[in-house]
């Protein structure tokens, strides 16, 4: 016999699954103004209960585009592990990001910002793309003065520029192809460096 807490477990699960199936199709009909009520007489739960998984709706927003985020890009993400030339795959990344941010326009539009919540998924990959971009720089094929940190904040930019460009998707490529140019060593000239991170602000101190 399932324990109480196993069983809430299991109901908990249930209703986050059918709020985000139930939000991915609000959010798909474009409708930006699309309310939480809605998506939860859609999911079939009350709306107290969407609150306490989800507070607002941004946070629902980016729930369920983590949700698209693992299920169409963390596939051709573990294909970077497979070769020293990063670059093909890191093409068909931007171009899925862009292909997302255009077909799913209700959603991107309750997400906020679109750049930061793509780079927080895309620096989860980090520590992998780390040794393919070393890699890739010993063969020449990817300039020295990129680092693994600086590949999130790129495709992220890129992807959610040519996102809600108004093209067909070989012309986006053809963009996209042309931005990702800038990793190639040959006639590039040195970045600027980084800015020192500013330490974080401390609350004044208690006696």
């Amino acid at each position: 016999m399932a324990s109480q807490g196993h069983t809430l477990r299991i109901d908990a699960f249930s209703s986050i699954t059918r709020i985000l199936d139930a939000a991915r199709r609000v959010f798909a009909t474009g409708d930006g103004a699309g309310t939480l009520d809605r998506i939860a007489r859609e999911a079939g739960v009350g709306i107290a209960t969407l609150y306490r998984h989800f507070p607002n709706r941004q946070t629902l927003a980016r729930a369920v585009y983590e949700r698209i985020f693992t299920e169409e890009i963390q596939p051709i993400l573990a294909q970077i592990s497979d070769g020293d030339a990063p670059r093909p795959v890191l093409l068909d990344v931007a171009e899925r990001l862009s292909d997302i941010a255009q077909r799913e326009r209700g959603l991107v539009s309750s997400i906020g910002n679109l750049t930061e919540a793509t780079t927080e998924l895309l620096q989860r990959s980090t520590e992998a793309i780390t040794p393919i971009v070393q890699r890739a720089q010993q063969a020449g094929t990817i300039r020295p003065d990129i680092d693994a940190d600086d590949i999130p904040h790129l495709l992220a930019m890129v992807a959610a520029a040519l996102g809600v460009l108004d093209a067909d998707r070989t012309t986006r490529r053809r963009y996209l192809s042309l931005l990702l140019d800038a990793l190639n060593p040959a006639q590039a000239t040195p970045l600027p460096t980084r800015q020192p991170r500013r330490p974080a602000k401390r609350g004044p101190t208690r006696t």
